[in-house]
């Protein structure tokens, strides 16, 4: 890493904060304080999310039938495996846990440009799956940053991100990935999103990155250079930085957030 790079690169910033001793993000400890006094809060974002029996969808192994299916872009065998594994398992709704490290994140695509020799297959975000078409609602008024279609398989599909901001918190940024063209279609950066509204809904293979139909959200405390080039997996040597970059959604998704954690 460079000096250059601690200069203009805000995630360079926090690895050299924190190599340093110091809090890789300043601002950590006033987001979770926030975050504590608001558990449960982002529950209404999906119908049945405040109640759902909750699943993990395994991508640790490629043992995990969901993972293998997913990794080579099989449609039909993912969905088998996914409907098997809810059978078995008896939940409503799956989740895929944040700081996993996956199996699915092999290919060159995901070689670190941080960390010689080494894999970003750190998953950030936290995964709901839901069906396709499913509708989100907003928990917390924002500003749209990005709104763009990432129409390439294994990507996001359609994704934004909003910016929220109010007296009783830090500064902070939400990711939405695998959503539908129409949702990332209809906002441009610097609209107005009010608490509360349908601002969007999940997508189907074909939009959202050819993935089980499910919402990646992730957290952010950094203001980064583009958005759009948000990573939402990572080293699992910075694992101690990324927990303070992109911290757990669980806690504001459920007041009995276990059923999400890893």
């Amino acid at each position: 890493m460079t000096t250059a790079d601690t200069q203009t690169d805000p995630i360079a910033q926090a690895i050299a904060r924190h190599q340093s001793g110091l809090s890789a993000v300043p601002e950590a400890a006033a987001f979770h304080a926030w975050v504590a006094q608001q558990r449960g809060s982002w529950s209404g974002l999906m119908p049945g999310l405040a109640q759902a029996r909750m699943g993990h969808v395994d991508f640790r192994s490629a043992d995990s039938a969901v993972a293998a299916a997913s990794a080579s872009m099989d449609r039909e065998g993912a969905i088998r495996a996914y409907e098997a594994l809810q059978q078995r398992q008896g939940f409503e709704m799956g989740v895929g846990h944040w700081m996993e490290q996956r199996c699915v994140y092999q290919s060159s695509n995901y070689a670190s440009t941080r960390l010689a020799g080494a894999m970003r297959d750190c998953h950030l975000g936290l995964d709901l799956f839901a069906p396709a078409g499913t509708a989100l609602r907003l928990p917390l008024a924002a500003e749209v940053v990005v709104a763009e279609v990432r129409d390439i398989r294994l990507d996001y599909g359609g994704m934004l991100v909003l910016r929220h901001q109010g007296p009783a918190h830090p500064e902070f940024f939400s990711i939405w990935g695998h959503l539908s063209h129409a949702s990332a279609q209809r906002w441009q950066p610097g609209e107005q999103i009010a608490a509360g509204s349908e601002f969007a809904q999940l997508g189907d293979f074909a939009e959202n990155g050819w993935w089980l139909p499910h919402l990646h959200l992730q957290l952010c405390l950094l203001r980064l250079p583009d958005f759009s080039d948000a990573p939402g997996v990572g080293e699992q040597a910075f694992a101690p930085v990324w927990q303070d970059i992109f911290p757990n959604p669980a806690p504001l998704l459920r007041a009995d957030d276990e059923a999400l954690r890893g």
